[in-house]
């Protein structure tokens, strides 16, 4: 708490960029010009260019001049400077996709449900793997929070985020090139140039990125390879705009990106030592979370390439406006991860082999009112979407006798035959199809009072197959005579053959989902005007996901409570937002706040380390295990954002977002030793289960939906000065986060502050601009996450040699120093 007390006391010019903060308009604007009030700020978050202090929900709104200011590169970066919002990884478990979480809910992309928070560029969907890339060239990033899906694409309960990237401008030349580096061997290079080929019609622009940096910088004791994270992209854009009543945007962007990356661990090396030659400690020494360190022999390859089409027309006619948005988008993505978890196999790796294929198209059409002087403007609409994706891959089941050398001897941790496992092929199928048809209406009651209200009718229909076979294998075992009379090898003697298993016909695992789900999901909101300073309003909403499900749980049909968790129904919400606008000293000062209270009725969301019994027979065993589940819960919380024009050389902005997600008493696998239906820290053993009867235990629950803490802040502000003919600056941002306690399963994060702090010098118009920057100036070191079990090596390692002894983890990112080079031209 300390660094974080000295950074609050000397913040006075530090701090986050909230949706006062910033001017998400086409053209960007000379640092110069700095105007005495904070500023208008223009967002589409109602699919028009509006004040923001007119929108009656909460927005906050990065422009992609603070995107630059701030010396952004990564989209995950910009969770810095909105609070609330979460742009991590799903968990610290390796291999999960990253995911956007708001509002007090965390979302898990593995349940294969929809995300909470939805992600657009250029108002078309997009998934998370293509968002969270550098970022280049943008215009604008929103963060709209609240249940979305009146407006745009698709229904999520918690928000939406949309990029969008700049246009060709049809007028003028321009363009801009910018160099960024670090002492952490972070390197950025992007650019832009925009040509008009016939002037006020028809204008191209081109841009590009290259884009390399260590990730989470976490490295192995017991590897020569270092992290890396490498991201290609390029873009062309078309602006056609031949009459003043049509209008159309292309683009086109293609991106390939390379990682290799570590999981980070903290422990003692392994705890369990259940073969002779697999003693305590042997697998590594006592790693802490601030040295940034894994054990594992090999890091997790993955490669992405991606496709991304986009097309935006407007066409007025009749005194209407016709619109055409769509989408298409192909990626290729494969994965290569070792599962030696904590390094249980000393100097052997096996690994998961995966790729996917997919694609996604999207078509919208809307017909809406122009103007703004009517007294009813209204948008109706259709949306298309198809999404099918297919995976297949392979991976280690199971290691059987002979795989850690002879049966008759102490199983070693340095010997590995492969041949003597059962490897799996997967294969998982997914055909998603969404048509929809809504539409919105806005009553205006004078100049001071708006009604509005929307409504959206779905048909989803999803065709989901996954199947998992057994390959080949080979066990060694004694059968009583000799091998050879079997007609079997002996790889180790003594009795002991060499027997083949056949590659199974039937799958271990054939699970299905097809169904047709017709949701309907509405809004309703009334904002009045006070005056030209204060503005009031409440919404409510309604939103909808499709259920997810638990295919993976084995032992789901001798059991019911297992059984319920296969498909999970689908999740409902209603949210009530109420909040006010306002702003003070002729513009200077704006101060927003919004309450809110949202009630789910099955939200979906995911339990961790919850033991139950996983088979049956002979090889019944007690696993922890990560469950899918649909609970009934209550977030409530508020948002508030403020800027402050001080002089006209200095301003302040900053926010705080506050969010209590918790399940409401309802019923849910947990973690019970003793079967009392009171959560606790034990493990029950198989013959506790057993003695009951049931396979997982149960608790009446209020357990948090999220695993961010309650409430986080942020604080931007810059001063400058001329001097000399140039213009001198100091820019900060502090990100604070209290103490965090909830889904942490015993591990509490302190509170801490991040502070990055920029100085630097432009042109007056602009034009270039050189700064030097540190991100976490203090030094901040903070262990943000830690996982109640031991990690757990894939094929059952463990029963072999016990516990790996070794958790993951997460830390905060190190200091690191950077220089940032800027030059830009006309059009830029």
């Amino acid at each position: 708490m300390n660094n974080t007390r000295i950074m609050m006391l000397a913040g006075v010019s530090v701090l986050t960029l909230s949706a006062g903060a910033v001017h998400a308009q086409t053209a960007a604007k000379p640092a110069a010009a700095e105007p005495e009030t904070v500023g208008e700020v223009i967002v589409t978050a109602r699919r028009q260019a509006e004040n923001l202090q007119n929108v009656p929900t909460t927005v906050s709104a990065v422009s992609g001049d603070s995107l630059k200011k701030l010396a952004i590169t990564q989209f995950q970066d910009v969770a810095a400077l909105v609070p609330g919002l979460s742009l991590g990884t799903s968990s610290v478990t390796a291999g999960r996709s990253p995911a956007p979480s708001i509002r007090g809910v965390s979302y898990d992309a593995s349940t294969q449900a929809s995300p909470t928070v939805d992600i657009y560029q250029n108002d078309v969907p997009i998934d998370g793997t293509v968002a969270f890339q550098a970022v280049y060239d943008i215009q604008a990033i929103e963060v709209l929070r609240g249940p979305q899906g009146t407006l745009r694409g698709r229904t999520a309960p918690s928000g939406a985020i949309t990029l969008t990237t700049r246009r060709a401008d049809t007028h003028d030349y321009g363009g801009y090139v910018s160099a960024q580096a670090t002492d952490h061997d972070g390197r950025n290079l992007q650019g832009a140039a925009n040509i008009p080929l016939i002037a006020g019609v028809l204008g191209v622009r081109l841009a590009g990125v290259i884009d390399e940096n260590k990730g989470d910088f976490v490295t192995s004791l017991n590897s020569a390879f270092l992290p890396v994270k490498s991201t290609r992209s390029g873009r062309i854009s078309i602006n056609f705009t031949p009459t003043e009543t049509f209008d159309a945007t292309l683009s086109y962007q293609k991106l390939n990106s390379h990682k290799r990356q570590f999981t980070q661990v903290e422990g003692n090396g392994a705890v369990g030592g259940v073969s002779a030659a697999a003693p305590a400690g042997y697998n590594g020494p006592v790693i802490t979370a601030s040295q940034r360190l894994d054990v594992d022999d090999s890091p997790r390859f993955n490669y992405t390439d991606n496709d991304f089409l986009s097309a935006q027309l407007n066409w007025e006619v009749l005194g209407q406006r016709l619109s055409y948005v769509g989408g298409y988008t192909k990626g290729d993505a494969t994965t290569v991860g070792a599962l030696d978890y904590g390094n249980v196999l000393i100097g052997r790796s096996y690994f998961q082999n995966l790729n996917t294929r997919n694609s996604q198209t999207t078509h919208e059409i809307r017909l809406s009112s122009v103007g703004s002087d009517r007294l009813i403007d209204y948008t109706v609409g259709y949306f298309y979407s198809k999404a099918p994706s297919k995976t297949g891959g392979t991976q280690i089941a199971s290691f059987l006798p002979g795989s850690f050398g002879s049966p008759g001897a102490p199983a070693d941790p340095r010997v590995l035959d492969s041949r003597f496992s059962l490897p799996t092929l997967i294969t998982v199928n997914n055909n998603a199809t969404e048509n929809s048809v809504f539409a919105n209406v806005r009553l205006h009651l004078g100049e001071a009072t708006e009604i509005s209200g929307g409504v959206r009718h779905i048909v989803s229909k999803v065709d989901n197959v996954q199947t998992v076979f057994l390959g080949a294998g080979m066990i060694s075992r004694a059968i009583g005579f000799p091998c050879s009379a079997a007609g079997f090898a002996s790889t180790y003697g003594g009795g002991f053959c060499d027997i083949p298993i056949a590659a199974g016909k039937t799958p271990v695992q054939n699970s299905s989902q097809k169904n047709t789900e017709k949701p309907t999901v509405y809004n309703l909101s009334i904002s009045h005007r006070f005056s030209d300073q204060v503005l009031s309003y409440g919404t409510f909403a309604t939103s909808w996901r499709r259920g997810a499900n638990n295919f993976a749980l084995g032992n789901a049909e001798n059991d019911p409570v297992l059984a319920s968790l296969i498909f999970l129904p689908d999740e409902k919400s209603k949210s009530f937002e109420t909040g006010i606008k306002t702003n003070w000293l002729d513009r200077r000062l704006r101060l927003n706040l919004a309450v809110f209270y949202q009630k789910y009725d099955g939200l979906l969301f995911q339990l961790g380390s919850i033991p139950y019994v996983a088979a049956n027979g002979a090889t019944t065993v007690v696993q922890n295990s990560t469950f899918n589940v649909g609970a009934d819960s209550i977030v409530k919380g508020f948002d508030f954002d403020g800027a402050f024009q001080v002089t006209p050389n200095w301003s302040i902005s900053g926010g705080i977002s506050y969010a209590d997600g918790k399940v409401d008493n309802d019923i849910v696998p947990c973690r019970d030793s003793n079967f009392d239906g009171v959560p606790d820290k034990g493990t029950p053993t198989l013959s506790d289960f057993r003695s009951r009867n049931i396979h997982v235990a149960t608790c009446k629950s209020n357990v948090s939906v999220s695993r961010d803490p309650l409430w986080s802040g942020t604080l931007q502000s810059e001063y400058w000065r001329p001097v000399g003919g140039v213009e001198a600056y100091v820019r900060g941002l502090l990100s604070y986060y209290p103490e965090n306690k909830r889904r942490n399963a015993g591990y509490t994060v302190p509170d801490y502050g991040l502070l990055n702090v920029f100085a630097g010098v432009r042109s007056p118009d602009g034009a270039w601009d050189i700064n030097i920057f540190a991100r976490n100036l203090t030094k901040t070191g903070v262990e943000t996450s830690r996982d109640v079990d031991y990690t757990t090596p894939a094929g059952a390692v463990t029963s072999f040699f016990g516990d790996s002894g070794y958790r993951w983890t997460s830390y905060a990112p190190p200091r690191e120093i950077g220089v940032s080079l800027r030059y830009a031209l006309g059009a830029r």
